[in-house]
């Protein structure tokens, strides 16, 4: 049986179709990206009697929003002691209580707009495997409980397998992110807003009005910008590509053969391993996360496998029933940006959640509504681009600045392979002409040659075997199999070198 690649919450959640823009518009401000950030806020401005324009490339929920693990928390991993030790109790207490203000912004909005996601409270857990990471969870509940957490220690608990201990946050959410989306953007349509989708913004033109160009010569005008991209469309003075690590996820949905605990579950070190419920259809499904790495290098169904692995631990296999994955960014300081782009900017910057973006996202949308209707926020100072992130985590900054230029070095030195003998569903790099290139073989015995280049800065992309794709090891760029973007900095697609049989191609390189 084949298992479905279409993400799990994109294939049992239903979308609601919006057109395309066909002609040049004016709003009060247009939001650039379909998902959980762009959505929100959409909602919120249209709540403040404002007139926003959403445009998404694809359709809501395609990137990043619907490829979730679908937790809705102030439980970011171990991360409230690190704040605690960088920047103080209070800044830590902030980060919650802002978590805490998305939550009840989904719950809210949930029986306000009778949306049907499956929203449920649970508790979210952190487990440890061994002492240290025991270590890790005191220290982590000591700083939960100085900035006013509710928080639960638990030592030795039966579940999952081999931990030693769990630290448990009470009243967090689960839901189906697919289904919550779809029901707060019909809810901000219905209220007034513009939504596009199939509508792709290639160009920002700031001024005192922006102008946001769109393929097919269409350009929006409002004196507003949001960029919920993930990866900012427009930089600014900001450099954030040396302030933004693009790092890749994978997720299974799981028919398990053994009941388990109610409850989230992800660990304090690496691999990451996180699970949660989710009942579909009176049957239960477990959600497994994890296996992160920087994007552009990984190690193919390798990830998967270990995922399912991990399944057959917690709860027993009986079916895989759906993988998929996830680009998220991480940034220096292990908090996000939000906010404008530059002091007295009307361009606005949503990124870096570190793969809570269900409560970072609505965060961001929440704020930066705020911040067009009365020009501040609450928690303005904490997720600014201008705090001291710079000089707090100078070593992760070079590296940010540094290892793109390492990846250029080394993506030009790595061996090639030769085309004869690769199998379908098979990428390579390869000698083409004298120069390298890159090579896919689909099922139905196509080949096509790229020029693997990116489009960004020039480093050479990496075959993702897992997703099919070509992916930069730099900056996070990545292309399908025929050289169209999907996601990330680049703005371009990659070149075609060859397109054809590839029996043709054989014969053309034996010439």
């Amino acid at each position: 049986m084949s298992i479905n690649r279409i993400p799990y919450w994109n294939e049992t959640g239903e979308k609601t179709h919006y057109p395309r823009l066909d002609r040049s518009i004016s709003a009060d401000a247009v939001i650039i990206g379909g998902g959980i950030t762009g959505v929100t806020c959409a909602y919120r401005l249209e709540e403040k009697g404002l007139k926003p324009v959403l445009i998404e490339a694809g359709a809501l929920a395609d990137g990043t929003t619907g490829n979730t693990t679908g937790k809705v928390t102030i439980q970011h991993a171990v991360l409230y002691y690190k704040l605690e030790e960088k920047y103080g109790a209070e800044a830590a207490r902030n980060y919650a209580l802002s978590q805490s203000s998305a939550l009840d912004f989904v719950k809210k909005a949930v029986e306000k707009e009778s949306i049907e996601c499956q929203l449920a409270e649970n508790t979210a857990y952190i487990f440890g495997v061994n002492e240290q990471e025991w270590d890790t969870l005191e220290k982590e509940y000591a700083a939960a409980k100085k900035i006013g957490i509710e928080a639960e220690l638990l030592k030795n608990s039966d579940f999952p397998p081999g931990n030693k201990g769990l630290l448990g946050y009470p009243r967090q959410y689960v839901f189906h992110p697919v289904r919550y989306l779809d029901g707060l953007a019909r809810a901000a349509a219905a209220k007034g807003a513009a939504l596009y989708c199939d509508t792709k913004a290639i160009k920002l033109e700031p001024g005192d009005i922006n102008t946001v160009y769109c393929e097919g010569d269409i350009a929006v005008k409002a004196k507003h910008v949001v960029m919920a991209t993930q990866y900012p469309f427009y930089d600014g003075p900001n450099l954030f590509f040396t302030r933004l690590y693009p790092i890749r996820t994978y997720g299974i949905a799981v028919r398990a053969v053994r009941d388990w605990p109610e409850g989230s579950y992800i660990n304090v070190g690496n691999p990451t391993r996180s699970i949660r419920s989710h009942v579909e259809k009176g049957e239960r499904i477990l959600i497994v996360v994890g296996e992160s790495h920087y994007t552009g290098r990984g190690q193919g169904e390798v990830h998967y496998d270990n995922l399912v692995q991990f399944a057959e631990q917690v709860a027993g296999v009986g079916e895989v029933i759906a993988k998929w994955s996830a680009q998220d960014y991480d940034t220096p300081d292990d908090l996000p940006y939000i906010g404008r782009v530059s002091d007295n900017s009307n361009i606005y910057v949503a990124s870096g959640f570190r793969k809570w973006g269900l409560s970072n996202g609505t965060l961001a949308g929440m704020l930066i509504a705020d911040l067009i209707e009365i020009g501040h926020c609450s928690y303005e100072g904490l997720y600014s681009r201008t705090r001291r992130d710079i000089t707090s985590s100078l070593g992760k900054m070079v590296a940010g600045t540094v290892n793109p230029v390492i990846e250029l070095v080394k993506s030009k030195v790595e061996a090639t392979q030769d085309v004869e003998g690769l199998q379908p569903g098979e990428g390579r790099v390869i000698r083409y002409k004298g120069e390298r290139a890159g090579v896919y073989r689909d099922e139905g015995d196509n080949v096509t040659v790229l020029d693997i280049t990116c489009t960004h800065v020039g480093t050479e992309l990496n075959f993702n075997a897992a997703e099919r794709t070509w992916d930069c090891p730099a900056h996070g760029g990545r292309y399908n199999t025929d050289g169209k973007l999907l996601e990330g900095a680049p703005k371009d697609p990659l070149k075609v070198l060859f397109k054809g049989k590839y029996k043709d191609l054989l014969s053309e390189l034996q010439e």
